[in-house]
């Protein structure tokens, strides 16, 4: 959990959080003109009369930075509520943001290189033509994928590596970064912290979600949008 502790130690806000939202493909948490979105993670197998986060009915009103260290939690929902927490109070290097979908960027890096996937992203069957060599990693297979376990077979044959955000809060991120030493390694997804901190871990590019219209997003989040459907955000890029 490296990253995610020098994460949490960039935080220097006091901010309370304002609005939680759990929907069940999207979790915001809202302090202030701010927003941190994340894909909301939940127990493989949970039972229903299993709470899946400790304290649901208090999270609104704590403070941000508090929140935040819940993503060093075991609990996949406490993580993700955790993950947005701190996405939500970083500092933002708006500056050094430039807007650009995530799969136009990838498209014009991949060409005729060995591509490795750590997630099923909905583009990898737009990817796998372009790339001389395609493999998808993934925690829960489907046909064609390989297992997360592959990943220390795959990852260094790779040149270019592309890791969901979600990794940092199922806490599988820091075992990957280190499979990918020496490799261009691209974080990306809503839950991606948009920090220059990742850059010192191996990480050579950021493709996040800057949430611009903080009313519209944390409703559309409350009433079970998907990614795709989400307005209100900017898909952004975060280069070394």
């Amino acid at each position: 959990m490296n990253i995610l502790l020098d994460l949490l130690a960039t935080l220097r806000t006091d901010a309370a959080a304002d609005r939680v939202a759990v929907g069940p493909f999207l979790t915001a948490v809202a302090a202030g003109s701010r927003a941190g979105l994340v894909t909301t993670l939940l127990p493989p197998r949970h039972q229903h009369q299993e709470p899946a986060a400790a304290d649901c009915g208090t999270y609104a009103g704590r403070p941000v930075a508090e929140l935040a260290r819940l993503v060093l939690s075991k609990r996949p929902l406490e993580a993700s509520l955790g993950l947005a927490a701190l996405n939500a109070g970083l500092p933002l290097p708006k500056e050094r943001l430039r807007e650009q979908n995530g799969l136009d960027y990838l498209r014009a890096r991949v060409e005729d290189r060995n591509l490795a996937l750590v997630g099923h992203f909905p583009f990898a069957q737009a990817l796998a033509p372009v790339a001389r060599q395609c493999w998808i990693l993934e925690q829960d297979p489907r046909e064609g994928d390989l297992p997360a376990a592959a990943a220390e077979r795959v990852i260094p044959d790779s040149d270019i590596v592309v890791v969901t955000g979600s990794a940092f809060a199922n806490h599988s991120l820091d075992g990957i970064l280190e499979l990918a030493r020496g490799k261009e390694v691209v974080v990306l997804g809503p839950s991606t912290p948009l920090s220059p901190v990742l850059f010192a871990h191996g990480v050579t590019a950021a493709a996040g979600t800057w949430v611009e219209d903080v009313d519209w997003v944390l409703r559309q989040v409350g009433e079970g949008s998907v990614f795709r459907q989400l307005r209100g955000v900017r898909r952004v890029i975060l280069e070394k």
